[in-house]
């Protein structure tokens, strides 16, 4: 069976189960979820995509910095392929040589024998560019947690509107349209961790590959839509 094929199928049953599951829950439940989705995907997004260039800043480029400069006053040049590989080299190939021939045309045009200013500008244009997207996926699926577990505490409490009378009925019909589309949103948090999959293995897994999911009707909308892309995230 094709793999894209079968992703959508996986796909599509995964929201119509959580279609499911949110309907239950009722109108107000569905609603306060669906909405707590959107905030905890942008929420997280942002505090991921702020946080991990603080965070290699603060905790990380110094070390590279020094290790750098040890190794360029040592042997004299600068293997930025090399050295790409060596502190990124799970990321696919594809991905580290923009950077690092980018790299390459500013350290041509940078007038200077400063072992430290070339290893700073190796740092901010190769280590840098490579790595805190790999940061940015890894706090935005814990700031997503966070902020999911507050959201569940208060669909669990409205959860209890159903029990009423009348007012349960409505609440509990009227809550599959909006618990289609809360499940909708949980879908696109699973093509988050498909995508993070295949960038963090390099596409190497047999069926998480562009090549195999490009056929895909969801993944194609996830890549127009993919909050990662954009704001210097690998792609």
């Amino acid at each position: 069976m094709n793999p894209s094929f079968l992703f959508d199928i996986i796909c599509t049953a995964v929201w119509l189960g959580l279609t499911v599951h949110y309907a239950r829950k009722g109108l107000l439940a569905a609603l306060v979820q669906i909405v707590g989705n959107l905030f905890s995907l942008i929420g997280a997004q942002q505090l991921a995509a702020w946080g991990s260039g603080a965070l290699f800043d603060r905790f990380f480029a110094g070390s590279f910095r020094e290790r750098i400069a040890a190794g360029l006053s040592a042997g004299g040049a600068a293997d930025l392929s090399l050295i790409a590989q060596r502190y990124a080299g799970f990321l696919p190939e594809s991905v580290r040589r923009p950077v690092v021939e980018a790299c390459e045309r500013a350290l041509d045009g940078l007038l200077t024998d400063n072992v430290l200013v070339m290893a700073d500008t190796i740092v901010q244009d190769v280590i840098r560019p490579l790595l805190t997207p790999v940061f940015s996926l890894v706090l935005f699926f814990l700031c997503f947690a966070g902020l999911r577990m507050l959201i569940s505490l208060l669909v669990t409490v409205l959860g209890l509107v159903n029990h009423l009378p009348l007012v349960g009925t409505v609440n509990h019909l009227l809550g599959v349209p909006m618990g289609a589309l809360a499940g909708l949103a949980d879908v696109f948090l699973l093509l988050c961790v498909v995508w993070a999959l295949m960038v963090i293995t390099g596409g190497n897994l047999p069926y998480l590959n562009e090549a195999a999911l490009g056929g895909s009707v969801y993944y194609k909308i996830f890549s127009q839509l993919n909050p990662f892309m954009g704001t210097g995230a690998v792609g």
